[in-house]
């Protein structure tokens, strides 16, 4: 298995800044989630950094921790250049105490010809422009 397949086990970071007044946490952390995806598929390296904060900690399967913003780019960068594609997270479920959160579910992706899968694990912390990423985590499920 490449370096860059091993950190493909990419699960999804969200950003759930400005979601609509009145929605519950899972709702934003599902929005957020699609943004995110939104981001990947595109490419966009840079953007995805936005969904974390400066101090994020990203420990992806079979790869070594990640930080800050400069290891998030370094990372995704990585991942999309490896060819994966068509991600997707599935959020199944989101609680928030205060200024944390936390979420979890499944995320999927394509990567050679083939379906990778797994499941994902994050911790969130609210600023004054909204949800961000602190600490994200995500295993890969053995192929059949």
């Amino acid at each position: 298995m490449t370096h860059c397949v091993r950190y493909l086990f990419i699960t999804v970071g969200m950003f759930v800044a400005g979601a609509a007044h009145g929605q519950d946490f899972k709702s934003q952390v599902t929005t957020g989630a699609a943004n995110w995806d939104a981001a990947f598929n595109a490419g966009d390296a840079s953007k995805i950094v936005t969904f974390y904060t400066k101090d994020a900690v990203i420990m992806p399967a079979g790869g070594n921790p990640v930080t800050g913003h400069d290891g998030v780019q370094t990372l995704y960068g990585g991942i999309i250049k490896s060819g994966v594609k068509a991600h997707r997270v599935t959020v199944e479920s989101a609680e928030a105490d205060g200024n944390l959160g936390y979420a979890y579910g499944t995320w999927q992706a394509e990567s050679g010809g083939k379906t990778i899968a797994g499941y994902v694990t994050q911790v969130f912390k609210k600023d004054e422009s909204g949800w961000h990423l602190v600490l994200h985590t995500w295993t890969r499920k053995p192929s059949s």
